[in-house]
């Protein structure tokens, strides 16, 4: 959420009229038809300045995630990246342009993801971020870990029997006496284990006035292992919280649009909706949301200017979902970002 809300980018529908070159001003005639005085060909013009060039920089971004309800668990998130300008030209399609190259960290106390990634903003409407990551899931001391289904599980589950808080039925909720994921009927007993995850997440991206929208496409591979079993067999992925196989791929499509209220700069204060849908291909199963989106970040930096706080809350509903169907959903999350290095332009 926080790289969707912060990625927004002004865009503003642009006329097609230019202004009038200065040659074809000069060779306009004077008033009453006087005759146009010839150019002095010893008269120097002044020369366009260049454009300044913009400054690259080291970030670090820091956010927590307190809690949640449904869906949701406490994380613990760090983003290290180094930027570049990409196009060294002024104009509202140039100005955002960038490359970023970094390292991305986040703990979720029943998991962990750490990788490289690289955002690009070749023009300022598109974005286009490449993940790679080793995931990690944590047995200890949260009831998480790795669970692969059971031969009886994915029975049930290619049969459609799924259903929350039933021990006849899949469910991957619930977590007591046996039930929900640890339930041995459905899922083996939970191991520590890792895999490799790749994300390709094309945005675009504008706003018109003050109203900002984007688009963003994900596509998801995962590529785990574990033991005793083989590429097709399920498990519980609770970095999405759904069903895939241990070689899977899943995609998503996310709407946003929100009203960027005027406040101070470098303040912002962004209030929208947004809709996201997701496809798991292994396993068929989808998920629709619908939430009411909040993002706001502090007028005023700290640390000589370094430090810039931010938040954002969401709340809504899961329009589809095989466990949390029509149930109330919310998120909080809070952070910060660092300006460790900028260079001198």
């Amino acid at each position: 959420m926080r790289t969707l809300l912060r990625g927004l980018t002004a865009l503003i529908l642009l006329s097609i009229s230019l202004p009038a070159r200065a040659v074809d001003a000069d060779e306009r005639s004077p008033k009453d038809g006087a005759p146009r005085a010839p150019d002095n060909p010893a008269e120097a013009k002044p020369a366009t300045p260049p454009d300044e060039p913009r400054p690259t920089s080291l970030d670090l971004g820091v956010f927590y995630v307190p809690w949640g309800m449904h869906y949701t668990r406490s994380a613990i998130g760090t983003t290290l990246g180094y930027k570049i300008p990409l196009v060294q030209k002024k104009g509202i399609l140039w100005d955002s342009t960038n490359i970023t190259v970094g390292v991305r960290d986040v703990y979720g106390f029943v998991n962990n993801t750490v990788g490289p990634f690289v955002d690009i903003t070749p023009i300022a409407f598109f974005r286009l971020q490449v993940q790679g990551a080793y995931d990690y899931f944590i047995k200890e001391p949260f009831n998480g870990g790795l669970r692969v289904m059971t031969p009886l599980g994915r029975e049930r589950l290619a049969a459609g029997q799924i259903r929350r808080g039933s021990r006849a039925a899949v469910d991957w909720v619930n977590q007591n006496d046996d039930e929900g994921m640890d339930n041995p009927a459905h899922f083996l007993a939970p191991i520590n284990h890792g895999g490799l995850r790749l994300r390709v997440l094309p945005t675009l991206q504008g706003k018109v006035g003050n109203i900002a929208f984007q688009y963003n496409f994900t596509a998801d591979w995962n590529h785990y292992t574990a033991p005793g079993a083989d590429a097709d067999d399920v498990y519980h992925d609770n970095f999405t919280f759904t069903l895939r196989k241990l070689q899977d791929f899943s995609h998503a499509h996310e709407i946003l649009v929100a009203y960027a209220a005027p406040v101070p700069k470098p303040g912002e204060l962004l209030l929208g909706l947004s809709g996201r849908y997701q496809r798991v291909l292994g396993t068929g199963l989808e998920q629709l949301t619908l939430h009411a989106v909040a993002f706001g970040r502090w007028p005023k930096k700290f640390l000589s200017n370094r430090m810039s706080p931010f938040a954002i809350a969401q709340v809504g509903t899961n329009l589809i979902d095989p466990m949390w169907q029509y149930a109330f959903s919310w998120i909080l999350v809070i952070g910060a970002d660092f300006n460790l290095y900028k260079s001198k332009t």
